[in-house]
């Protein structure tokens, strides 16, 4: 990172401390973690569509025990058994999406050992199945692999999207924490000001009270102004001090470092176009994906209700070779064909009406989630407008505060200028002083609201309009 934070004291931009939140912050950390799980969420999705390789080995199974059989005369007995079993199997399998079903290929090899026992006699025998072929397929039943396929996907966006939301989050509270410090420093920097010109009037006032020429309420007055002086610095350095340690917290940061901060008084001249920024709302924000997968997810709902309300079954079948001997090789010497088929169905005869009032729920929460999507649709689009006319406002808003603080501090200064040499008396200073510091305050606060309502509009529809980039993260 180019930022360097060894210092005890810096000068740092806005731009620095909004890079130094969006790497080192505790929100930005816990966002990266909440990236990376949602990452590998969708990795493991996508391996459902894959093929999976299994390797099947059993080395060995031994079986020492006395069990119980059924004789051919209907009897029963318990008899010794000794046998062990040897296995190795090798299979590929693929779902099918389209029909929810899966297919497999498969190989195996069975070695079985039965040690001589006073019923048996010693005997090896191997089973070998060369290949196989099979699928599995429900049949008229919900087909889940389909429906993941549409949602899983669109739940991985939004976790993009909402990791860039949280980082211009991280951005837009770095800007306010960056103005309290700001304006806590420009507070303190003013009364250490004042105070100079607080101590020097009431010089001033002592030798023109010493002389006639001004009340003593006007030179108590004076003094209460140095008075006052004092305590607005003091509760300035208390401010300051607080305003730099939450600062530091945010970031992040362990070890002590005194901000000084850059006034940006200098703003960007950029306009955000209002179409502009709902065509990249509706594409780039959480909030959008997160309202379609709602309504995918209650259509789901609805269509899994109509399928478990009518017929279900399963259509299995295998296909292969398989062979038997008594060696090794005698397995695959002669080989026999394999068949297996099995078809299941459940057919529902009566469940009073179950089903109906089963699906019938689903139809209405479907319909019902669909009106709140659409009215959430157009209060998120609304929250878009109004925060890029509020923009427009607040940037007329800069340059009217600028020029009336120059007009205060001109007024000031000259007020000041026409005390010294007689011409007002204090409570017209005092005025212009209050006046002048109001000012001050009010444009400061307008360049706070500006980058504050910039950040905000960059968090609505992830786009950079400075340097006209989107803000979505990407992993591939």
């Amino acid at each position: 990172m180019a930022i360097s934070i060894a210092q005890e004291a810096e000068t740092f931009t806005i731009e620095q401390i909004i890079e130094l939140a969006q790497s080192e912050s505790p929100q930005v950390k816990l966002a990266e973690l909440k990236q990376s799980n949602a990452y590998w969420n969708n990795q493991s999705f996508l391996a459902n569509y894959r093929p999976q390789i299994d390797l099947g080995i059993t080395l060995p199974s031994l079986n020492r025990s006395v069990g119980q059989i059924d004789l051919p005369d209907g009897t029963s007995d318990f008899i010794a058994r000794s046998f062990m079993t040897n296995s190795i199997s090798l299979s590929l399998s693929q779902n099918v999406t389209a029909t929810g079903g899966s297919v497999y290929a498969a190989a195996n090899l069975s070695r079985l050992d039965v040690f001589k026992t006073d019923n048996n006699p010693s005997q090896v025998t191997y089973r070998s199945n060369p290949l196989i072929f099979g699928f599995n397929q429900p049949l008229f039943g919900f087909n889940q692999l389909k429906w993941d396929k549409r949602i899983r996907p669109l739940e991985y966006e939004e976790a993009q999207a909402r990791f860039s939301e949280e980082m211009e989050t991280t951005a837009m509270l770095s800007v306010g924490r960056f103005f309290e410090l700001l304006i806590a420093q420009l507070n303190l920097k003013s009364a250490l000001s004042r105070k100079v010109v607080a101590d020097d009037l009431y010089k001033l006032g002592q030798n023109r009270f010493s002389v006639g020429n001004i009340a003593e309420t006007d030179l108590l007055q004076l003094e209460m102004d140095v008075m006052r002086s004092n305590t607005d610095i003091s509760r300035a350095k208390l401010a300051k001090q607080t305003a730099n340690e939450e600062l530091r917290n945010f970031l992040g940061i362990l070890e002590n470092i005194d901000f000084q901060l850059d006034l940006p008084l200098e703003i960007p001249d950029i306009t955000v176009d209002m179409e502009l920024a709902l065509l990249h709302a509706r594409s780039n924000r959480s909030t959008v994906m997160s309202l379609q997968i709602r309504l995918l997810e209650a259509e789901q709902f609805r269509e899994r209700s109509k399928a478990n309300a009518g017929i279900s079954g399963s259509l299995t079948g295998e296909i292969g070779l398989t062979g038997l001997g008594s060696g090794f090789s005698d397995a695959y010497s002669t080989l026999l064909d394999q068949q297996i088929v099995s078809l299941r169905l459940n057919i529902p005869i009566a469940d009073w009406g179950k089903s109906k009032a089963s699906y019938e729920i689903a139809k209405s929460n479907y319909d019902l989630v669909n009106l709140n999507v659409g009215l959430e649709k157009v209060n998120f689009e609304n929250a878009v407008r109004i925060s890029v006319q509020q923009f427009e406002l607040i940037k007329e808003n800069v340059n009217l505060s600028k020029r009336s603080y120059e007009a205060s501090q001109k007024r000031y200064d000259l007020t000041r200028k026409r005390y010294v040499i007689g011409k007002v008396d204090v409570t017209q200073l005092n005025l212009a002083d209050i006046e002048q510091e109001g000012q001050r305050r009010s444009y400061i606060q307008s360049i706070n609201d500006f980058w504050q309502k910039y950040y905000e509009i960059r968090s609505l529809t992830l786009y950079d309009f400075i340097n006209g980039k989107s803000l979505v993260e990407t992993n591939n």
